[in-house]
């Protein structure tokens, strides 16, 4: 009789600690793929931001550089792949980065069009985009974090077990450009 209630007693136990490790196991991945979410939102409007910033700052480029139409244009193009892929998290990070390459030639144009520096409303608007790049990029660095903590979370053991398909692992991170890897050629000869 009493191994049978200490059987019972240890089963009772061993299902208590099982269920325990489930119930918070699960709690904490919801709390996780909930700062995933909240720090994407953060991405997404500082990103907004810039949307909201391009047309201002290529309207007071026009002016002056009309031959350039080619950068303008990409730059048009880029944010309106931006603007159609916003509901799809991977397809907005892919257009998002394409529109970070679209945006480097706008910012040497003051190199060769030395009187775009005079005009005030292009250095304010440069400087509100290159402070909203800087938001970007810190957005996107705190959302690549969260994401790596829930991936880590999501497959150590044995949180693995609980996880199942309602916390998949999930891969939308944002990454350099790869064109960012060939180092730039300084000329000073010229």
């Amino acid at each position: 009789m009493k191994k049978g209630l200490i059987a019972v007693v240890v089963l009772v136990v061993l299902v208590l600690l099982v269920g325990g490790s489930a119930i918070s196991a699960r709690n904490h991945m919801v709390q996780l793929n909930e700062e995933v979410n909240q720090t994407y939102s953060e991405v997404d409007v500082q990103q907004q931001r810039r949307l909201d910033l391009i047309p201002n700052l290529v309207a007071s480029v026009k002016g002056y550089v009309k031959e350039e139409e080619t950068v303008l244009t990409n730059i048009s193009n880029a944010r309106a792949a931006v603007i159609a892929a916003s509901s799809d998290r991977a397809s907005s990070i892919s257009a998002n980065q394409r529109l970070d390459v679209a945006l480097s030639p706008l910012m040497r144009l003051q190199e060769t069009y030395p009187q775009l520096k005079g005009n005030d409303q292009f250095m304010r608007l440069e400087d509100e985009l290159a402070g909203t790049e800087n938001r970007i990029a810190v957005a996107r660095r705190r959302y690549n974090l969260s994401l790596q903590s829930y991936n880590t979370d999501v497959q150590q053991f044995p949180n693995s077990l609980w996880a199942g398909s309602k916390f998949p692992v999930r891969e939308q991170y944002f990454k350099g450009n790869p064109e960012n890897g060939v180092a730039p050629t300084v000329d000073f000869s010229k």
